[in-house]
């Protein structure tokens, strides 16, 4: 049977590689083989004018400082991408095959996001001294720094995932660490993902004021539920506030995806659907914000604070992903490898790890101190595996908005094509170690339960694709 499934896997990951794809052949092979000779074909050509968006003096062309600048962005371009496919090769497919490093595949999906960002980074900051500075361009070289500090942050700083918050151990349970994370996250929430009405006439889409509103509510809900777990007095234990949190954080994505259906509908009614990719981007942000906050709910106060990191970080790689000049745009491997690695470290910074034994089941209890199958079984299913789900559904939606709204950029309409690759990567080795190592010693503790985070983590994924 499990020769039959790697069989049937192996015919999948054949057939969901991007290399079937000829806009993604060509811009692989433009990044890894041909750049060269373009770079020498622009330098013999000795025409006036600036190349890859650095401002040059055309006068210092036949010194071959344009060929040389160009030349060190093709070496950054090579470096990112092999690093980038090296990196997935190992934690896809080399790491399931040993014990110790699935112990600390934290450890390691940490080492690589940094080392991806400090590569960007650096190349993006060549950019910048080479080319005329503005206040704009100045910030935004820093954006892969930001992720890489986000993730280090949330793994030094933030402890105590999927724990009461009665146990008085970690910092991110005390009420001015949590209240002032919830306080961080709604400010954000209405300063990035606040929608507004588009269209005229009876076409017009009207979002209602309350739709903040919605949110605010919801925080403020969960933070008392917090409180009065935290209270000495026993018969205070917060049921009521988390299940209206609940309560408000369903009636907030039952209002998100209304909008969706109902923009959608217009849209393909009025033959505007490019002109509303941006609406759509905004809809699906705020419905994956609010999914986020029943993550945070089910999770801990500790969530808190992660949720704030993981929102920063994940505008800055929408701002990475997005980016239109030329010299800095990130090639899609690349960009698809740091979303896999920043979705997957979330995943393992709130305390979850390819276990069994480290199921948060305390997620089952949030809002009722009995159990209650389904909305047991939901709820500490959301908790494992809900990062990894908002994630992809992001990438997604980015990657889609980008291959409808912007033909003149391809690689960013196939970083969702890697990242899918990616996964299935991961699935079809974890299959055949398990295979391999069906008598090794640590089967049953590390090879099996690694094999079937990888196939949810799968079958999740196949829902969206």
């Amino acid at each position: 049977g499990m020769m039959i499934g790697i069989g049937i896997l192996i015919v999948a990951w054949i057939m969901a590689a991007p290399l079937w794809k000829e806009s993604v052949r060509n811009e692989l092979k433009r990044t890894l083989f041909s750049l060269n000779g373009s770079a020498q074909a622009v330098h013999l050509s000795g025409k006036k004018e600036i190349i890859g968006g650095i401002k040059e003096n055309v006068k210092r062309e036949n010194d071959g400082s344009v060929l040389s600048l160009k030349s060190s962005l093709e070496s950054f371009h090579r470096l990112e991408v092999m690093a980038a496919i090296l990196f997935m090769i190992f934690q896809c497919g080399v790491l399931t095959f040993g014990n110790s490093y699935i112990d600390h595949e934290w450890e390691i999906v940490t080492f690589f996001l940094s080392v991806l960002c400090l590569l960007v980074f650096r190349r993006w900051y060549f950019v910048l001294n080479n080319q005329a500075r503005s206040c704009e361009d100045s910030i935004r070289v820093y954006l892969p720094l930001i992720v890489a500090l986000c993730s280090r942050t949330n793994d030094v700083l933030v402890t105590g995932h999927g724990l009461d918050p009665s146990i008085r151990l970690h910092v991110a349970h005390h009420p001015i660490a949590f209240l002032s994370s919830l306080f961080v996250l709604v400010s954000l929430r209405i300063r990035w993902l606040t929608p507004f009405s588009k269209g005229t006439g009876r076409n017009e889409i009207r979002y209602i004021p309350f739709s903040s509103l919605i949110d605010i509510i919801a925080t403020v809900c969960l933070g008392g539920s917090w409180w009065e777990k935290r209270s000495l007095d026993q018969s205070r234990n917060g049921f009521i506030m988390a299940r209206l949190a609940i309560w408000s954080v369903f009636m907030g994505l039952t209002h998100s995806i209304y909008c969706l259906v109902r923009g959608v509908k217009i849209s393909n009614a009025a033959g505007i659907h490019r002109k509303n990719v941006g609406s759509f981007i905004e809809n699906t942000q705020l419905a994956l914000f609010r999914a986020m906050l029943f993550l945070v709910i089910v999770t801990g106060p500790s969530a808190a604070s992660t949720a704030v990191l993981v929102v920063i970080q994940c505008a800055a790689l929408q701002k990475m992903m997005l980016e239109s000049n030329g010299t800095r745009e990130v090639n899609a491997p690349v960009m698809a490898a740091m979303w896999r690695l920043a979705m997957r470290h979330v995943f393992f910074a709130t305390n979850h790890h390819c276990s069994f034994n480290r199921l948060q089941y305390s997620a089952a209890f949030v809002a009722t101190g009995t159990f209650q199958f389904h909305i047991a079984g939901s709820s500490l299913f959301m908790n494992t595996f809900g990062w990894e789900i908002l994630g992809s559904s992001l990438v997604l939606a980015h990657s889609r908005s980008c291959q409808a709204g912007l033909k003149n950029r391809p690689a960013r309409s196939n970083v969702w094509d890697w990242f899918r690759y990616f996964q299935w990567t991961e699935m079809l080795a974890s299959c055949v170690s398990v295979s391999v190592m069906k008598r090794h010693l640590m089967v049953w503790a590390i090879f099996a339960p690694r094999f079937m985070f990888a196939a949810v983590f799968t079958v999740v994924g196949l829902l969206l694709w």
